[in-house]
């Protein structure tokens, strides 16, 4: 793992309106597994060595973040790695899948109908079943392991983040956010940005972790309004925005999860949501090797 010290991933990157925003730039984290991926994978790799486990098995689609990273940090670690990836046997693959491969991961592919079952417990366990001493890590890394990991996140941040009124986090299943909100400052809300229709569920699943690790925090909420429509959808308007903002600072976003991230947090300043004289802090949870699903950037950067 890169070797950082606290606060030393923290950039100033502008002030708007009186607000001052900095960026936790967890996309320089960890070679390996960069972003908030290491945090979810660590104590879930923890757990299945201290179990005796040998294969790694997970879920994900052809640019998965999550299964970029499990299996870089399985070949790192000796363990097999298995993804159960949704799409159809002898398809072209993706980059990202192409990586995963290369790093040894068996790709044992699912049909989209049967990938709908991947939280049903009869069916994965007749998947774990045709592997040797299996140890499950759920799509994305979303456990109590998972987000017990992204935890030691606020430890990245001086002071656990006392000295900023929000800290703004883009969410997939709520796994980071929750961590966060476990563990930061009192004083600090913790707002998540969706990046996919998920009003029926992610506060749920987000307080249902946040109990299994010993919590009941409420400092958190999440903000619905710039999910785009659906997951992965990069609109005209949002690519031109991520695009303007990556000249502008320097920073190169994901189009999944930070773009909208940072979109949200742009249009939250515009509209007077922060108070004047208040320190706001993004968090960048890396991604960016899924830019290779969007061949527009690619043509672009």
């Amino acid at each position: 793992m890169s070797d950082f010290t606290s606060g030393s991933l923290i950039e100033p990157l502008y002030c708007r309106g009186g607000v001052a925003v900095d960026i936790l730039r967890l996309d320089k984290f960890d070679a390996l597994a960069p972003g908030n991926k290491w945090f979810k994978l660590a104590p879930n790799l923890a757990a299945a060595q201290q179990m005796g486990c040998e294969t790694l098995v997970s879920f994900g689609g052809a640019y998965s973040n999550h299964l970029h990273a499990l299996a870089a940090v399985g070949k790192a670690c000796g363990l097999a790695t298995v993804g159960c990836v949704r799409a159809d046997e002898g398809v072209v693959l993706s980059p990202t899948l192409q990586d995963a491969e290369a790093w040894g991961m068996r790709l044992h592919y699912l049909s989209r109908t049967d990938y709908r079952r991947r939280h049903d417990p009869q069916f994965v366990a007749e998947i774990l079943a045709q592997y040797e001493q299996p140890f499950l890590i759920p799509e994305g890394g979303a456990n109590t392991l998972g987000a017990e990991g992204c935890a030691a996140i606020a430890e990245l941040i001086p002071n656990f983040g006392r000295d900023y009124g929000a800290i703004v986090v883009a969410c997939g299943t709520g796994t980071t956010l929750a961590g966060l909100a476990a563990k930061v400052a009192d004083s600090v809300q913790i707002i998540g940005i969706p990046v996919l229709k998920a009003e029926a569920y992610m506060a749920g699943d987000i307080s249902k972790l946040l109990t299994t690790m010993g919590s009941e925090r409420r400092n958190w909420r999440l903000d619905f309004r710039f999910h785009g429509g659906a997951y992965a959808r990069l609109s005209d308007e949002l690519r031109d925005y991520m695009l303007g903002f990556e000249a502008e600072h320097g920073v190169v976003l994901d189009p999944v999860y930070t773009a909208k991230m940072m979109w949200g947090l742009e249009h939250m300043l515009q509209q007077g949501e922060f108070a004047e004289g208040s320190r706001v802090l993004a968090i960048h949870s890396g991604g960016l090797q899924g830019r290779r699903g969007f061949p527009s950037l690619l043509k672009a950067s």
